[in-house]
């Protein structure tokens, strides 16, 4: 090799040795410099750990992570903290809705009974982070938060087509009146806001009374006959996929005139002082077994049920007044019954054919109906004369004051006073 190469690598190898021992000299010092200025290193490092765990006694951890973790947090921590005393110690089985965000919030509820659901509605939101921990139920001091939990029961019941027992699985949610929660959040471009919608299953149908403070509002559900001193269940035949009975000319559909029948009549009943549930407000599908469990749940003072008749022959026609000869919370429902034709006879032309008793096992609402029910054939739509009849607006509203008077007469003459 060149030695004059040689000689040029040694004299740089020497140089970088130099350099590497004056950069470690001068970070030796400097670390020297930083000890002494602080302290012992070890006990500088003790100091800040002091240090944080004084913050932490002192500080909301929440807040420093989040400061909207309050609005994310469960509704209640294992306990019912923040409420109105004053208002819960009055209440045995209600709902408890969280409040969030610093912005006034109203609160819409809807009664959706002939599916034993409430639609709940919160307005004002200035987020999105409503969820279903944020729902609470009491019920008897028993408090159920977030999504229901249920124990799947197997069990033996008689099938009713096939007489053969059969394993029928149920659900038992135990104390908790809510089977389901749903939550569904939206932003308002006009209100510059959210609202959120929150559907909830009941195990019953409920009277529903309404209070709040500034951190909840308490929704207290009680049994109809608690809150209201008369209740009334009206019911349109047939809707929906159900047309009932259908004209010769294949023109009218018995669910329409069923239906319009029952809006006329519900604003003669908006007027009195009783609370009405009704099986349907519009063209929907509602089954039998709906119709007569809600008057049931609701202990309906009585159940008036509207139809139209309907014959293979074009002869039959005229009202008739469909009943079981039974007593149903101390009413006789022959009395209902007699009462209803005698006040339609009294407000419409069409011919009167009386009251007729059915047999059991005739007719489903009538016969699983555990309050007084009658079924009201107001027409045959197979009869020209009878479909003119009650095609007629002007006659529809007559029908309409038929039932009214037949209502309003049966609780004057059959309600027992307490």
């Amino acid at each position: 090799m060149n030695k004059k190469l040689i000689k040029k690598m040694a004299v740089e190898s020497l140089v970088c040795m130099l350099l590497v021992v004056t950069l470690s000299f001068a970070f030796k010092r400097y670390q020297s410099a930083v000890i002494e200025a602080s302290g012992n290193e070890t006990d500088n490092v003790l100091q800040n750990i002091d240090e944080l765990a004084t913050i932490k006694e002192n500080t909301n951890v929440e807040t420093l992570i989040d400061d909207k973790a309050e609005d994310r947090a469960p509704l209640f921590m294992g306990k019912l903290s923040l409420v109105d005393e004053e208002i819960t110690e009055k209440l045995h089985k209600y709902i408890l809705i969280k409040k969030t965000g610093n912005e006034p919030i109203t609160l819409f509820l809807e009664d959706l009974y002939i599916t034993k659901c409430i639609r709940i509605t919160l307005s004002g939101l200035d987020n999105n982070r409503f969820n279903s921990g944020m729902v609470g139920r009491v019920n008897d001091d028993e408090l159920y938060v977030g999504d229901p939990d249920y124990e799947a029961v197997t069990s033996l019941q008689m099938n009713a087509d096939t007489e053969e027992m059969e394993e029928v699985i149920t659900k038992d949610y135990g104390n908790d009146f809510a089977h389901e929660i749903i939550i569904e959040t939206y932003y308002d471009v006009e209100e510059n806001s959210y609202s959120t919608e929150i559907f909830i299953q009941l195990d019953d149908v409920y009277a529903h009374l309404v209070e709040e403070d500034d951190n909840y509002f308490y929704i207290e559900l009680k049994k109809p006959k608690e809150v209201y001193d008369k209740v009334l269940v009206v019911d349109a035949g047939h809707g929906g996929k159900d047309g009932g009975a259908l004209s010769a000319a294949k023109d009218v559909y018995e669910k329409n005139i069923n239906l319009d029948i029952l809006l006329k009549l519900k604003e003669l009943l908006d007027k009195e002082d009783i609370k009405v549930y009704y099986t349907r407000m519009s063209d929907e599908t509602i089954f039998l077994r709906p119709r007569v469990d809600l008057a049931n749940s609701v202990e309906s003072d009585f159940f008036i049920s509207i139809h139209c008749n309907s014959s293979t022959s074009r002869g039959p026609n005229g009202t008739q007044i469909y009943y079981y000869d039974k007593v149903s919370n101390g009413v006789k429902v022959k009395d209902l019954a007699i009462i209803s034709s005698e006040e339609m006879d009294k407000a419409i032309s069409l011919k009167k054919q009386g009251i007729v008793k059915k047999k059991d096992d005739d007719i489903f609402i009538l016969k699983k109906a555990e309050v007084p029910a009658i079924i009201i054939e107001v027409g045959y739509m197979s009869n020209s004369n009878d479909l003119y009849y009650m095609n007629n607006n002007d006659n529809r509203k007559n029908i309409a004051d038929g039932i009214y008077n037949s209502i309003m007469r049966a609780y004057e003459e059959l309600m027992q006073a307490d």
